[in-house]
C-alpha cells in the first residue's frame, strides 16, 4: 500500500481514512491466503497510524 504524503499540520480527511479502510477490506477479502489477508489489514493499520500520528504530533 503506497504511503500518502501530506503537508504537516493538516488533519487527515475522513474520506482518506475511509479509502484506506475500504482498500484494506477489499484486499483482505480477495487475498489468496489468511496470511495475505492479515498482511493487508496490518499494512492498513500502519498507514492509518502514520496518518493519525502525523496529525497528532502537529497539534501538541
Amino acid at each position: 500500500m503506497a504511503q500518502q504524503s501530506r503537508p504537516q499540520g493538516v488533519q487527515p480527511k475522513p474520506h482518506a481514512v475511509h479509502d484506506i479502510v475500504q482498500h484494506a477490506l477489499r484486499s483482505a477479502a480477495t487475498a489468496t491466503t489468511a496470511n495475505g489477508a492479515i498482511d493487508a489489514l496490518g499494512d492498513a493499520l500502519l498507514e492509518l497510524e502514520r496518518l493519525v500520528g502525523n496529525s497528532n504530533q502537529q497539534t501538541h
